[in-house]
């Protein structure tokens, strides 16, 4: 009904400008319920909008427009009240018809049969130098459910994880592992203070055994130089040496645990992604970057090559500088130091020119909050590659602190001292996790509370909707119903009671918050929805009998719970939550 009434508003608005000779005016029709019945059901404020464009006053405005607006069955009176707002008193049997429209799209309801554009999600990207911990999971589960939500919008969306398998944290993982796998075949080694120590190093180094055997052990003239370089482990200076001497030392060995290495950790972080409801389509390693194409270059030189034609490279003191000021960055930035390094710049200008080269109508990145200075230099070198810098966006999440008992756990992943994902899912269920983490605006703070996500009250929100579904099937199994009939066939203008009604009005609203959603990229908005709907639905519950002796009302409420219970089920889904039938 609301997309209704909008869309009549807008072409008597549209006539309106053509009257003016106004070719552009930058308005939006927007509704509100009203929750004073006397005020009808729905209002708006065009009239006000306009009024400044068109040089008139609002409520004279206002006036001519409610009596262009046409009545008919289902709108049956527009009203003109204060400075301008305009009032749309709707007939009760057309709230109902909502209920219809549930019942025959179903699944689908909520969902736009729009085709909008493709759009790239890419999201978590952590280091596969150590498992995904509480942190990345906040990341995790909002760009999963951004994805299924815009795809809930028309889009078609990719989800992309960057794999930062390049540069010198990958070699600390490396060495990491070789150490430990020395020490399991009784080298007398000691750890690195400074490599990764969390107990998943170990198990990596027992399956490198398992596999390889002996193959990476050193000459005893070579232990003693491991052991002299171990004593000496105080800085970050002192594991790179570490680095330089296991290069030297093994050659293609190196090379060949890293790639182990990596291929443990992947296999280790996609576990943890699935048993989270986190499904990548698409894996992208950075390493591709800097492959040669078959004598073409990289992509990363390729891309340093096309900013320098472009006139935005210089030289200076042996390094190459993109001129990243002159779009708004605050300072230039080094591309390639003097040493003929590449930077983390680099890759992420090279990155960025490939996901634009994919033709991609939206780029979307989720990043960390901690990354907020970050966007103004990728988007100053896509504008300098000729790119619409526009087209990106980035979400970015605030941290998440996972409390136990009234206290925050630290975390750290070069000590190996965080709860990591897997850990999580072992005190509460992914349906809890997954909600808890979306529940709350990206940019907001979030403390997980473990102890509230386990409870099984109405202050735990995602126990609260997921009751109200449970309630629903607990009602339908008491009568047995599995109405698939005619609506017609129902006697539906009996569901007249106010609370009836307001649950029908929200209902309605379902493809507009889905909308709004994915266009703001706030998929807590639909969290929001349905905890709304669960308070309208257990007040209801609470006020109303559904099992009585008047047929016709009882089939006609069996319906209305029908609907919420689909939407419900909609919108858990949309979220990536199950919606049981008992608890």
């Amino acid at each position: 009904m609301q997309q209704l009434i909008i869309k009549q508003l807008s072409l008597i608005v549209q006539k309106l400008l053509k009257e003016f000779d106004i070719s552009d005016s930058d308005y939006k029709i927007r509704l509100q319920e009203n929750k004073d019945k006397e005020h009808g059901d729905y209002a708006s404020n065009i009239a006000m909008i306009l009024a400044k464009s068109l040089n008139r006053n609002p409520k004279d405005l206002a006036d001519q427009i409610s009596k262009e607006f046409p009545l008919d069955d289902q709108i049956l009176k527009v009203e003109v009240a204060g400075p301008g707002f305009i009032n749309f008193f709707v007939s009760e049997e057309t709230h109902a018809e909502i209920l219809n429209t549930i019942d025959l799209e179903k699944e689908k309801y909520g969902h736009s049969q729009k085709k909008l554009g493709k759009v790239l999600i890419e999201y978590v990207s952590s280091n596969p130098t150590g498992p995904l911990h509480v942190g990345h999971g906040r990341g995790a589960v909002f760009g999963s459910v951004l994805a299924k939500l815009l795809t809930a919008a028309g889009h078609e969306v990719d989800e992309e994880y960057y794999v930062n398998d390049y540069g010198r944290q990958m070699s600390i993982l490396t060495v990491s592992v070789w150490l430990r796998y020395l020490q399991n075949l009784n080298k007398d080694v000691i750890m690195s203070p400074l490599g990764y120590q969390g107990d998943y190093i170990k198990l990596i180094a027992q399956e490198l055994i398992k596999d390889n055997k002996e193959k990476y052990l050193l000459s005893g003239n070579d232990e003693e130089g491991i052991l002299s370089l171990l004593k000496e482990q105080k800085n970050e200076k002192d594991i790179d040496s570490l680095i330089v001497f296991m290069q030297e030392k093994l050659v293609d060995g190196f090379s060949e645990i890293r790639s182990f290495a990596l291929d443990k950790m992947l296999k280790i972080i996609k576990k943890d992604l699935v048993r989270f409801g986190v499904d990548h389509n698409l894996w992208f390693f950075e390493s591709s970057l800097y492959n040669e194409d078959k004598g073409k270059g990289s992509k990363v030189a390729k891309a340093i090559s096309e900013l320098s034609s472009n006139n935005f490279i210089y030289e200076e003191e042996g390094a190459l500088w993109f001129k990243s000021s002159k779009f708004k960055d605050d300072k230039d930035r080094v591309l390639q130091r003097s040493n003929s390094e590449y930077t983390y710049f680099s890759s992420d200008v090279a990155y960025h020119l490939d996901k634009y080269n994919r033709s991609y109508d939206r780029i979307i990145n989720i990043w960390g909050s901690d990354h907020h200075g970050y966007l103004p230099r990728v988007r100053a070198a896509m504008e300098a590659l000729g790119k619409d810098s526009d087209k990106l966006e980035v979400v970015f999440i605030q941290f998440a602190n996972l409390v136990r008992n009234g206290e925050k756990i630290s975390m750290s992943t070069r000590s190996g001292e965080f709860i990591t994902m897997y850990e999580l899912l072992n005190e509460v269920t992914a349906d809890a996790a997954r909600f808890f983490y979306i529940n709350r605006k990206a940019d907001q703070h979030l403390e997980f509370d473990l102890e509230l996500a386990k409870e099984q009250s109405k202050d735990n929100p995602l126990y609260y909707i997921q009751y109200a579904h449970a309630r629903i099937c607990s009602v339908f199994n008491k009568v047995n119903y599995n109405y698939e009939g005619d609506y017609k066939e129902l006697n539906l203008s009996l569901l007249s009671a106010e609370k009836e009604i307001e649950i029908q009005k929200h209902l309605a609203n379902l493809p507009s918050v889905v909308e709004k959603s994915a266009k703001s990229n706030d998929p807590h908005l639909i969290c929001y929805y349905l905890k709304d709907l669960a308070s309208l639905f257990h007040s209801y519950y609470n006020s109303e009998k559904f099992i009585i002796e008047d047929v016709n009302l009882m089939n006609s409420r069996m319906f209305l719970l029908k609907g919420i219970k689909q939407v419900i089920f909609n919108g858990l889904e949309i979220l990536g939550v199950n919606s049981p039938e008992e608890m």
